[in-house]
């Protein structure tokens, strides 16, 4: 596993994170289209030094720094796109179904190979823990975000539904984004712990939107959790096991029981 070579490379890891976070604050705290225009601007200046600096930086932290303009570029379209004209309940499909083309497009150019990525095999052992760490992930974020129940009455249909959607959309594609892409070109950078809390951070960056301190903090902690059941077996399964779960406890179980 490498390290930052130069300084180089530690200002433009630290800058495409710095400009993330910008990105993020405009959204949740200033305005929704100062946040679209500081998207735009931080990935054109972010792939313009990657242009110039190319014989200056390693592989491992172009890609990373790649996947970080991919979530800029991600947030810049569902936040600019007519997504009225998208029904209620295929908005989750439409959206992901974007940042799920868009990590194939980045895969498909990546030096990282599918199994480097998590597409690997995952034993019962380990998704039972998948399962077992998402039922109390999902509750702890219920008692911070409190969502209101999706529906008047609990229904059969409607939970199967959200389930299905927070693990084949939301748990994982965003696995696939932050753990399986992100964490592992991290890795080759500048080693196994830094990546770790590295793109936890970026995950937490992510969901300032919620104007929540706790909410940020927490995402922060469950990223640790699914990068470290990510490295355990290296596979994807797991990790999206526990993310999908602990969305559908928060959403579809608990606001209905409490």
């Amino acid at each position: 596993m490498g390290k930052p070579r130069s300084k180089i490379e530690i200002l433009m890891l630290t800058s495409a994170i710095a400009l993330t976070t910008l990105t993020q604050y405009f959204f949740a705290f200033i305005n929704p289209a100062l946040g679209i225009l500081s998207a735009l601007a931080s990935v054109t200046a972010l792939y313009l030094a990657l242009s110039l600096l190319s014989g200056r930086l390693n592989q491992a932290l172009r890609e990373s720094i790649e996947i970080i303009c991919l979530i800029q570029i991600y947030t810049l379209l569902i936040s600019s796109l007519p997504w009225f004209f998208v029904s209620q309940e295929l908005l989750i499909p439409a959206t992901y179904s974007i940042l799920l083309a868009l990590c194939i497009w980045h895969i498909k150019d990546s030096g990282m190979t599918l199994a480097e990525m998590g597409f690997r095999k995952a034993g019962l052992k380990h998704i039972f823990i998948g399962v077992l760490s998402g039922i109390p992930l999902g509750a702890a974020e219920y008692y911070i975000l409190r969502p209101p129940p999706p529906t008047p009455t609990f229904s059969i249909a409607h939970f199967l539904q959200t389930a299905l959607y927070m693990l084949t959309f939301v748990g994982f594609c965003e696995e696939l984004l932050f753990r399986g892409m992100l964490m592992t070109s991290l890795e080759k950078h500048m080693g196994g712990k830094p990546a770790l809390i590295l793109q936890s951070l970026i995950f937490a960056i992510l969901h300032l939107t919620w104007r929540i301190p706790l909410e940020v903090a927490f995402v922060f902690a469950a990223g640790i959790i699914f990068g470290l059941l990510f490295k355990r077996g290296r596979s994807l399964i797991p990790p999206t096991v526990a993310h999908g779960v602990g969305n559908t406890i928060l959403l579809s179980v608990l606001p209905f029981l409490i």
